[in-house]
């Protein structure tokens, strides 16, 4: 009996995890009718851990159960992004107060690096990596907040994390230049390095404005 209910929460937490990647990616868009079966069948695995993933889900508001009618995904608003944008831009610029300080320069080394390759990708490729862009751009945002003093600030973010990267992702899906916000985070990461807290919160500020701009844009 142990095994079987420990296999089946693995099963959930499976389901849960690709499903809640699903929706932040934007692979299952807001609107969208769902089918446990369906969900099922591309998941490899029976209804009862899809139906307890999407519970989950429905209790974070990412869907709604409609008896008769399936699941629904429920869109992004302008409002959601624009409220959950002012959040974050609130916070982080508070968080990087004392996360400037907490962040060593081998991970500004590394985070450079890795942003310098995907730049050299972009003016070879026409073809824009989007997906590996949006984790290292997340990558980095999240370290500056999970670098700092204040716990409440990291607990907020994180329990709007999920939600804040399925704006994020909306929001590079329209600027469609990853070039000038690669250079933008360059430029945050070398006021990093030199721990010039002004100029960072400039920059900062400025980039998150920039993209919000671009997310506002395609909502209209």
């Amino acid at each position: 009996m142990t095994i079987t209910i420990q296999k089946r929460t693995s099963l959930s937490e499976k389901a849960y995890n690709e499903l809640k990647n699903a929706l932040v990616s934007g692979e299952i868009e807001g609107g969208e009718i769902l089918s446990e079966n369906q969900l099922a069948k591309g998941l490899g695995m029976s209804r009862t851990p899809v139906h307890e993933a999407l519970r989950a889900l429905a209790s974070e508001g990412f869907v709604e159960i409609r008896d008769g009618v399936g699941v629904y995904v429920r869109p992004l608003s302008s409002k959601d992004a624009h409220d959950l944008f002012e959040v974050r831009c609130l916070l982080e610029l508070q968080a990087v107060q004392t996360s400037v300080y907490r962040i060593s320069d081998a991970e500004i080394d590394d985070l450079e690096r890795r942003f310098r390759v995907l730049l050299r990708t972009c003016e070879d490729d026409a073809a824009y990596p989007l997906t590996e862009f949006s984790h290292l751009d997340w990558e980095l945002h999240d370290l500056l907040v999970q670098r700092c003093t204040n716990r409440y600030i990291r607990s907020i973010m994180d329990s709007n994390a999920a939600n804040m990267r399925r704006y994020q992702y909306l929001s590079f899906e329209a600027l469609h230049d990853i070039r000038e916000s690669t250079s933008q985070h360059l430029k945050i990461l070398e006021a990093l390095r030199r721990r010039d807290l002004d100029q960072l919160t400039q920059i900062l500020s400025e980039h998150l404005a920039w993209a919000a701009d671009f997310l506002q844009k395609k909502n209209k």
